[in-house]
């Protein structure tokens, strides 16, 4: 047809299950935000709000810093199985968002390792200049989001990536952000 689909869902919980339960509507907003931003063109409506991304992880960089503060447009990179947005912006340190499998991972992991590894690496070669890493790395935001079979995770809150290999074929995590930071920012 030509209208378009969705799904409607609805939540009520049991009261004889859960005799007191109370939402954290902000925790709910915040994890709504980051499914939006992994799944561009999604519209969830949450109470009548509406949470939407039409650029994925470029959405979420641009919600979380200020503009007018960023030393060039937000790069953002996109493959089969991965998504990647960085900018740089004036505040200290570095601040980083990762995704495996749509799950947050707040300590990140092999591929936030792996993607801070391979930012300065291609910097370097690109450049032909072996840059301190942390200059590099100086103020970056960025967020990475991979797919991958059977990940493993270090806890059991699923909050940090503890596989090596990204798939059965022996790729690891590390090779496969490389080889795609490589040839995309290259490029």
């Amino acid at each position: 047809t030509s209208s378009r689909n969705g799904t409607k869902t609805t939540f009520l919980p049991d009261s004889k299950i859960f005799k007191e339960f109370n939402f954290i509507d902000n925790y709910v907003k915040e994890q709504l935000l980051y499914y939006v931003y992994l799944n561009s063109d999604l519209k969830i409506n949450y109470n009548n709000d509406l949470f939407y991304s039409k650029k994925g992880l470029r959405d979420l960089i641009k919600n979380n810093t200020n503009n007018e503060f960023l030393h060039y447009p937000i790069i953002h990179l996109k493959g089969k199985d991965i998504e990647i947005g960085f900018t740089h912006g004036n505040q200290y340190g570095e601040e980083y968002y990762s995704f495996v499998n749509g799950q947050h991972t707040t300590h990140g992991g092999t591929h936030l390792s792996a993607f801070r590894e391979a930012i300065v690496k291609t910097i370097r070669d690109y450049y032909k200049k072996d840059f301190d890493a942390s200059d590099i790395r100086a103020s970056i935001v960025a967020a990475i989001s991979i797919r991958m079979q059977d990940p493993v995770f270090e806890s059991q809150t699923k909050n940090k990536l503890g596989s090596i290999e990204i798939n059965k074929d022996g790729l690891t995590v590390r090779m496969f952000i490389n080889e795609f930071v490589k040839n995309k920012l290259d490029n």
